[in-house]
């Protein structure tokens, strides 16, 4: 019976980028459970739809028939 084939390099697993994958698991739990974090993140989607909000009052303003636009939200993964 032959081994299983292992596509991972032993000797060179830090350039696998298996310690960046475990930080990354590790910052992002922590920063979910961040309270301040979360706050601010809500925060800053509040004030995306308030300035949505205002460019489509102004686009309507200028143009009867411009379509509205739609803003995406923040989610912490779009910092990380």
């Amino acid at each position: 019976m032959s081994k299983k084939k292992s596509y991972m390099n032993e000797k060179n697993i830090l350039s696998e980028g298996l310690f960046d994958k475990l930080m990354r698991i590790i910052t992002k739990s922590k920063l979910r459970k961040d309270k301040k974090i979360q706050n601010d993140l809500s925060d800053l989607n509040k004030n995306v739809l308030e300035l949505e909000k205002e460019l489509n009052k102004r686009f309507k303003e200028l143009n009867p028939n411009h379509k509205s636009i739609k803003l995406s939200k923040y989610k912490l993964s779009s910092f990380l």
